[in-house]
């Protein structure tokens, strides 16, 4: 199913749900692995529109909008649910996405529903994942969702997996694995990837990952990293074909100054702040606005 290309400026919860919805099967298995390893790698999957009513209107997130419908070769289908993302386990609510699961299953009561609770907090705290409600001293409820917590998930596990969700991820997992061989890992990995996704996942990894600033130094470097723009070739080839040193340093000065700004474009496009991109290239906003 179509699906509309993804928005870089949105808060990190809508593009961590954007994230899940680029590459279906990826999403599927670092959610969901044990399914994979069972049933194999779905064979086609769906986006289903349905919202859950708010309960106040005056709060936000009471609506489930993300869930994929997977299917397989054999064995029924499987709906998966990621009821709500939460940054951290505290702020975790059992008794929504249990009320997401009951208003999924009325309205697929022949799936196979899997709530999933996916936490990006790199802070590791116990997560409840179960919730039992009781009456007249008779347990009348008794629901439970898949927890996935990213403190807990071993980065040793996915470091190698060519996975676009776990590496996103990886660099707020946990595990013995040293930071900078990770970011190495990230960085290699995202650069086989086009344009417009790592204008939107790289500087979601780069929050959920907490980087410092080194680490941002050595994501501008991988930013940078691209083809040198035409109009600079040019630019070096008219000074030397005309054979005059000040046409030469004239046009190296103006090459310098031509690639700084495609830089600085180039990182503004991908998230970075001006703070950044001034330490990194000594251009300011008003140094673009003025070209």
């Amino acid at each position: 199913m179509p699906r509309k290309s993804p928005d870089p400026a949105v808060s990190v919860d809508q593009a961590i749900k954007e994230l899940l919805q680029i590459r279906p099967p990826d999403t599927l298995a670092f959610l969901l692995p044990e399914v994979v390893a069972a049933r194999g790698r779905p064979v086609s999957w769906q986006f289903h529109n349905v919202q859950v009513r708010k309960k106040d209107l005056s709060r936000k997130g009471y609506v489930m909008d993300l869930n994929i419908e997977f299917h397989f070769d054999s064995g029924p289908g499987l709906l998966l649910i990621l009821a709500e993302h939460w940054s951290t386990a505290r702020s975790m609510d059992l008794l929504r996405t249990a009320q997401y699961f009951l208003d999924l299953k009325g309205r697929f009561p022949e799936h196979e529903i899997v709530p999933v609770a996916l936490i990006t907090e790199i802070d590791d705290h116990e997560v409840p994942d179960r919730l039992v409600a009781r009456a007249l001293d008779e347990e009348i409820l008794s629901f439970r969702t898949h927890v996935v917590q990213l403190s807990r998930t071993r980065a040793e596990a996915w470091v190698d997996v060519s996975n676009l969700v776990a590496q996103t991820f990886l660099m707020a997992m946990s595990g013995a694995l040293p930071r900078l061989q990770r970011l190495h890992r990230v960085i290699r990995y995202f650069q086989t990837h086009d344009e417009p996704e790592t204008q939107l996942l790289f500087p979601l990894l780069t929050q959920v990952g907490r980087f410092t600033n080194e680490e941002n130094n050595m994501t501008y470097k991988y930013l940078t990293q691209l083809p040198k723009p035409k109009f600079m070739v040019m630019l070096e080839e008219d000074a030397k074909a005309a054979g005059l040193e000040q046409g030469i340093v004239q046009g190296m000065e103006k090459g310098k100054l031509a690639s700084k700004l495609e830089d600085a474009r180039k990182l503004v496009e991908h998230g970075v702040s001006w703070e950044i991109i001034t330490s990194a290239t000594g251009m300011r906003p008003e140094d673009l606005e003025a070209k």
